[in-house]
């Protein structure tokens, strides 16, 4: 129950964080220097379109790391309580 009660809390703080990682992230794009910034989008692009996500997270984590790692941080913690959970649950079933 505990454990529900943490995830349902962090839900909405992930959620929070991660529109705000990806509007910072999306700025990448209506920067004049954009190509520089890039690590794993292809030197051959050309159009700001063609900016890989995750260049934009890495750009929203140099400009916002607060809340970046605030989203990384929370992801993981609800994922180890979504699977703590589900491995619970999977050891109530196989004793039944």
């Amino acid at each position: 129950m505990k454990r529900l009660v943490i995830f349902i809390l962090l839900l909405p703080i992930f959620v929070y964080s991660f529109f705000a990682t990806s509007w910072v992230g999306s700025y990448m794009m209506i920067d004049e220097d954009w190509q520089e910034h890039r690590v794993f989008t292809s030197e051959l692009s050309t159009d700001p379109q063609e900016i890989l996500e995750i260049d934009k997270y890495i750009f929203a984590f140099k400009h916002e790391p607060i809340v970046s790692v605030i989203c990384i941080l929370t992801f993981f913690m609800l994922l180890g309580i979504l699977t703590s959970l589900l491995m619970k649950k999977l050891r109530i079933s196989k004793t039944l």
